[in-house]
């Protein structure tokens, strides 16, 4: 009986032990919870403050040749040759022969021009001998008399005259027609396709090569109402600045002028440019580029990073209390670093404006936060 009583107090004793570790475990239990419990997130934030900022305008458009042509025949002819410089591809001066047409017959049709301009030329000297004549004749007899005009044949000598002035003109056209056999080109530029083969005859009006300009690059731009409204009112002193598909500034473009018309189909206002020809310049005709225009500066606005806004549209802040609040932004302006935003009611009246920098999608208005700057 005594064995027993001592088993069942040994029992006993370690029983409370036991039990006194599991109470001590869940003590400390507790205690790590409340201290998680207590721990704020840490939330880090840049200091905002409201100022005079100018911003860039930003816009899709396609760089277009000022000049496009296809270059037509003006007289008929067999095709002797091509210029090399001429072919699919190459780029030609302006004024550089590009092709060549049979042109004896132009030749011919010249000299038989110059012909009837010397014959006309001999016809209106002897007229106006026999006017001269004529006249001294009639002062003779009647010194005191204005002699009529058939007495003196002035109108014979009229009619030479026209037919010298019609001969002088069938010279030029003859002349022209001899030049024309001689394809030139209008512009410099590429040659983008050619249409013909030598020995080809060709007629009046037949495409001969399609030429695109080199030279002078313009740019069209389409900005609606609010871009309008927000560019720099004195645009023609401030170049744009232009880049490529892969974000790499490649040249600047004057605005020559705009805004006199909407287009008819989108609405929108048109905006035109000219690409300035610099060495460093490497564009393209048919390049599709982003053009940067200067914005007007807008008064009482933030400039915020550009991680500061949320998918939603917000921006979220710290009051003095260090707890999160957000707003709508107003975005006037946004590129891949940075923001502008109109002032908010909500921030006008706070001492130090604190936006952070990062939000997080689990952030709820009134939570509170442990606040660091931003860098530290």
């Amino acid at each position: 009986m005594s064995k027993r009583i001592v088993w069942l107090s040994a029992a006993l004793v370690l029983l409370g032990a036991v039990g006194t570790y599991v109470l001590s475990l869940e003590d400390t239990s507790d205690v790590d919870i409340e201290e998680k419990e207590v721990a704020l997130p840490v939330v880090s934030y840049v200091t905002a403050q409201a100022n005079d900022n100018s911003g860039h305008i930003s816009v899709f458009a396609e760089v277009r040749p000022r000049w496009t042509a296809d270059l037509k025949a003006q007289v008929s002819g067999k095709l002797l040759s091509v210029a090399p410089q001429a072919l699919k591809g190459k780029q030609v001066a302006k004024g550089e022969a590009m092709a060549q047409l049979e042109k004896h017959t132009y030749e011919a049709q010249l000299e038989d021009a110059r012909y009837q301009q010397s014959t006309a030329e001999f016809n209106l000297k002897k007229k106006q001998n026999k006017h001269i004549l004529a006249l001294k004749n009639w002062r003779a007899v009647n010194p005191q008399e204005e002699p009529p005009e058939m007495a003196v044949h002035i109108p014979e000598l009229r009619v030479a005259e026209k037919a010298l002035e019609a001969a002088v003109q069938k010279v030029k056209v003859a002349q022209y027609d001899v030049n024309a056999t001689t394809i030139k080109a209008p512009f410099s530029g590429f040659v983008t396709k050619r249409h013909v083969s030598i020995g080809q005859s060709i007629s009046v009006g037949d495409t001969l090569f399609t030429l695109l300009d080199a030279e002078q690059l313009d740019i069209t731009v389409s900005l609606d109402k609010d871009q309008w409204d927000l560019l720099e009112k004195a645009w023609q002193e401030f170049p744009a600045k232009i880049y490529n598909s892969s974000k790499e500034m490649v040249g600047f473009a004057k605005i020559q002028r705009g805004g006199g018309f909407l287009d008819p189909k989108s609405r929108r206002y048109q905006l035109f440019l000219e690409v300035v020809n610099t060495p460093e310049t490497s564009i393209l005709p048919g390049e599709f580029v982003t053009v940067e225009l200067q914005s007007r500066t807008v008064q009482d606005s933030l400039k915020l990073p550009a991680t500061a806004l949320t998918q939603e549209g917000f921006i979220w802040f710290l009051n003095i209390r260090d707890e999160l609040q957000r707003f709508e932004a107003d975005v006037i302006f946004r590129d891949d670093t940075d923001i502008i935003v109109h002032m908010p009611d909500v921030l006008r009246d706070l001492g130090e404006k604190r936006v952070v920098q990062l939000p997080m999608a689990a952030f709820l208005p009134g939570q509170h936060v442990a606040p660091t700057p931003a860098g530290h």
